[in-house]
């Protein structure tokens, strides 16, 4: 036995040695894998608020507490943190038996200890609530059956029981790593009775052993499991997008790009592909795409997967042709063995991703607000999109139409772009010509392609500039100097025609000598406070949604609403005021502030709200996947509340809505009305 203690940390040691480099290895090929993608700049920058990002998503486990069955995860998150300092003394004591963190003192040792196997024992009664969910209830936005994840959970439980049989029976025998720690190990202590003392050490040496080889093999399964997110959450949790807003998507320079957008996997950048690393694969996305819980084939947990799958394909490729120390990104000229993107859904493998797939989602953006570690699935999916526009011309009829029309009448509906201000005729607006009026007006009230041409939408206009008239606002409009923003172009991948648009509209605003603007489209609204920022340094507008604007004339007490009742409203959040610029309370306080009227929320509201179906250049293609239409699932959504009014803050949030209600045949008793309409019908007039 002399002998065997003797040798035991050189035979650890070099046990230790070899599955470290190993692990090693396979993490070097993930780090070279990502780095074949382009180049992200800006990713370090905000080193402090990176760091309060991990704090509180990781350790605060901020956005996976936002389920109920997040708190399972919570406790596999915190009792790992702990066991590994428990850990981490089982390791160094392997190499170095003399060593010990006892050196801490009785109180903080004896802590570490009791934390650790609390955990540990805690942590089995987390598995079980893991396979519970998994075999009896099977969520249908995860891989219930995935037998990785069944693998994970069966290594979880074998390092658990493997650590109480070894204190265990260290325990019972007085072996020198536990003896006298029977008060500091309350559940291994229990779980000494199973052993007899005359052999006890020996059964400590078996199982310790037993502990090291499992603890060691699943170290190195992580990197190639699903619990890879182990090693890429927090890295891609730090480097998430701080150099522009979220809402906001990467410009192309076409002056030195050789090819736009993404139609193989290296022509991502390296946090894209860092995403797929971090994905934990517990399907929120899935669970609150509106095209996925609609029957469309997107489902963007998959998008992810089949990014990484065809990374390692393709990847690993490359790295053959290279050396161990080659840290470089792909050529340009790299041509993959395995396409990236499919024609189709029936054609398209695994680590494959179909253009049915792209096309189906609407940039609702829930699928990354909902994400815990940040994963960016719209802008990847409109990389994707940018290289089957730009690079293929592989586009709808419908939105080859929509271009053309914004290409020559600077707006999606193709009317004559000298039309585009005869809805204000008879209403004695003024317009905004030049730099010499900056001083006259305060803000310039961009209209948005609906509003000048939509009719339904131009009812909307008018009510709002009847409320800017009454809270005594100096504002104006460009007229026929307005253009689209772009927004349909970008979202469907048209980057060339929204760039062109965007330094237009940049333009005249910069030179109008514009500071503030109001707009009523969210989308619009997007772009302008956004994305045109990118397109020019010294642009710094301030630029509102309308029921901000409204809300601030309400507080500030420069417009009444009269007393009367209205019924029952329900308020449907826009995904491009909500989700993507963080705006619920401003439409809210204005309805609350109309009439005393009741609002009654949905279900699906807030942060959580479903998408009306428009967004991502939907409104401008056919819906031609799928078992239901989304702006008819959120149409029953919103009548489900019994509200006799459908409250929205956005153009195509309208149109989409008012077809959901005209084809319930509902048309007669529901109305679906603008929040502007809704206040300026409220406005108590100022007695003359």
């Amino acid at each position: 036995m002399s002998t065997y203690v003797q040798l035991k940390p050189l035979l650890f040691g070099t046990f230790l040695a070899a599955m470290f480099g190993l692990f090693g290895y396979s993490c070097w090929r993930l780090i070279r894998l990502a780095r074949l993608g382009h180049d992200k700049p800006g990713s370090f920058d905000n080193p402090v608020e990176r760091m309060g990002d991990v704090l509180f998503l990781v350790f605060f486990q901020k956005r996976v507490r936002d389920y109920k069955f997040g708190y399972n995860h919570v406790i596999f998150f915190w009792a790992f943190t702990i066991i590994t300092i428990g850990h981490a003394e089982f390791v160094i004591r392997g190499v170095f038996p003399w060593f010990s963190l006892h050196f801490l003192g009785d109180f903080v040792y004896s802590k570490i200890l009791q934390g650790g196997d609390l955990m540990a024992f805690i942590v089995l009664f987390a598995v079980v609530n893991a396979i519970f969910r998994r075999v009896v209830i099977k969520p249908s936005h995860i891989h219930y059956k995935s037998v990785d994840a069944f693998r994970i959970l069966a290594m979880i439980t074998t390092v658990m029981v493997t650590y109480f049989l070894a204190m265990a029976a260290g325990l019972k025998g007085n072996h020198p790593d536990v003896a006298g720690y029977n008060d500091w190990l309350p559940v291994s202590n229990v779980v000494s009775s199973v052993f007899e003392p005359t052999n006890a050490n020996l059964w400590y040496e078996v199982w310790w052993w037993a502990h090291a080889f499992i603890l060691m093999g699943f170290m190195n399964y992580l990197p190639h499991s699903k619990h890879m997110h182990l090693l890429g959450g927090i890295p891609n949790i730090y480097v998430n997008k701080k150099d522009k807003p979220s809402a906001s998507l990467d410009t192309i320079d076409f002056e030195t790009a050789e090819s736009y957008g993404v139609g193989k996997v290296t022509d991502f950048t390296w946090k894209a592909l860092l995403d797929t690393y971090a994905c934990t694969e517990c399907g929120r996305c899935d669970l609150n795409c509106p095209a996925n819980n609609t029957g469309k084939p997107l489902q963007p947990q998959k998008v992810i997967h089949d990014m990484r799958k065809n990374l390692f394909i393709n990847g690993d490729e490359i790295l053959k042709e290279r050396g161990l120390l080659d840290f470089n990104k792909a050529p340009a000229e790299h041509e993959p063995i395995f396409a990236l993107i499919a024609e189709n859904e029936e054609e398209a493998k695994p680590g494959q991703i179909s253009k049915d797939v792209l096309w189906s989602c609407t940039t609702c953006g829930a699928c990354v607000d909902r994400c815990p570690v940040l994963i960016d699935h719209v802008d990847a999916i409109i990389d994707m999109r940018r290289h089957l526009t730009l690079m293929e011309g592989d586009v709808s009829p419908e939105l080859a139409n929509t271009y053309r029309n914004i290409e020559n009448n600077s707006n999606p509906w193709g009317i004559g772009a000298d039309k585009r201000a005869d809805w204000a005729k008879d209403l004695g607006l003024k317009f905004w010509g030049g730099s010499e009026d900056k001083d006259e007006f305060e803000y310039l009230f961009w209209v948005g392609c609906a509003g000048s041409y939509d009719n339904r939408a131009q009812k909307v206009m008018k009510a709002t500039t009847k409320i800017l008239d009454a809270g005594k606002i100096s504002y104006a409009i460009l007229g026929t100097a307005e253009k689209c923003t772009g927004d349909p172009a970008r979202r469907t991948g048209n980057e060339y025609l929204y760039a062109d648009l965007a330094t237009q509209n940049v333009q005249t605003i910069m030179d109008f000598g514009v500071q503030k603007i109001v707009t009523t489209c969210p989308h619009c609204l997007n772009s302008l406070k956004n994305e045109y920022p990118a397109f020019n340094a010294d642009y710094d507008v301030e630029v509102v949604h309308h029921t901000q604007l409204i809300d601030q004339l309400i507080q500030t007490g420069r417009i009444t609403l009269d007393e009367g009742i209205m019924g029952d409203v329900t308020f449907h959040d826009p995904c491009y005021l909500g989700r993507w610029n963080n705006e619920f309370d401003a439409p809210r306080r204005s309805l609350a502030a109309s009439r005393h009227l009741n609002l009654v929320e949905m279900e699906a509201s807030e942060r959580t709200s479903m998408c009306c179906g428009a967004g991502g250049g939907q409104m401008w293609m056919e819906e031609h996947e799928g078992t239901a239409r989304v702006n008819t699932v959120r149409t029953e959504q919103a009548l489900e509340t019994k509200a006799s009014t459908i409250a929205v803050g956005c153009p195509f949030c309208m149109t989409m809505l008012e077809d959901g209600v005209k084809e319930k045949s509902r048309d007669e008793s529901v109305r679906v009305l603008d929040v502007a309409e809704i206040v300026a019908e409220a406005i108590v007039e100022p007695q003359r």
